[in-house]
């Protein structure tokens, strides 16, 4: 997985979103959490969300995307390299949880219920979390449409047609899962001739190159649909609920899940 995510920053100024949060998505969390003087701990180090909170701990498992994405640390934040499902964090010693598609980064239902459990344990009792989703429809799509959408101009940016031919893919209950790799390989077959693509769309070549990193990675995504993530994370929150963060691109597949009251 260090070289996947290793490769993941070194085309990191390529990306957009949904696959980075835009400002209204940002202020989505801040409204919705109330973060201003909240002690945070940020899922990854997701630079559009490093100035939430009063005081922040960012946590990854990759030195590298610490070194070449975190925007660095001061007085009021710093980046530590750890584990999600084991936060370097005693219980019940934080306000405020964040991450920005960190369960499809997660490719097993198991390892998503062992993230609500590590992220319960670190609440303070009146404690919330906010974790933006990258989450498929209850009906996928069909692919011969998604092709369609975006020759036809009707997709946003090629990072939301990423997460639309994934979607088109994933297994199904309760994993929602598929290999990185496979998304490569279902953009290929839906299109093979990327000039066109390029003209089409107005994508530069090089943005639309960015699949090419998925293409040997051994990660695993998911793309659970909402009611899925909701019945997961009621076993640990006794408040759950679902937030739009915005009207951009796919920003109906990328809500806010905000989760209160850990059950004790």
């Amino acid at each position: 997985m260090t070289d996947h995510w290793n490769a993941i920053r070194g085309h990191w100024k390529l990306l957009g979103p949904p696959l980075r949060p835009p400002a209204e998505a940002v202020e989505t969390y801040h409204r919705e959490l109330d973060l201003s003087k909240a002690h945070v701990v940020l899922l990854g180090v997701t630079p559009e969300l490093a100035g939430l909170g009063a005081t922040m701990m960012a946590v990854d498992e990759s030195s590298d995307m610490i070194a070449g994405i975190w925007p660095g640390d001061t007085a009021s934040r710093k980046a530590v390299k750890g584990d999600w499902l084991d936060l370097p964090v005693s219980g019940a010693s934080v306000d405020a949880v964040i991450g920005d598609g960190c369960l499809s980064v997660l490719g097993l239902s198991t390892a998503r219920r062992a993230l609500f459990a590590a992220i319960a344990r670190v609440l303070r009792p009146d404690g919330r979390a906010g974790l933006r989703l990258f989450a498929s429809p209850e009906t996928p799509d069909d692919p011969a449409a998604v092709q369609a959408l975006a020759l036809s101009g009707g997709v946003s940016t090629f990072h939301e047609l990423k997460w639309r031919v994934a979607m088109t893919a994933t297994g199904r209950a309760p994993d929602h899962a598929i290999p990185v790799r496979t998304i490569a390989e279902r953009f290929d077959a839906l299109f093979p001739d990327r000039q066109e693509l390029s003209a089409r769309t107005g994508w530069e070549l090089p943005v639309i190159a960015t699949i090419d990193v998925y293409r040997n990675s051994p990660a695993i995504y998911s793309f659970a649909p909402p009611m899925a993530l909701i019945s997961e994370a009621e076993a640990f929150f006794s408040n759950v609920r679902i937030v739009p963060t915005g009207s951009y691109g796919l920003a109906e597949r990328c809500p806010l899940l905000v989760l209160r009251s850990p059950r004790g």
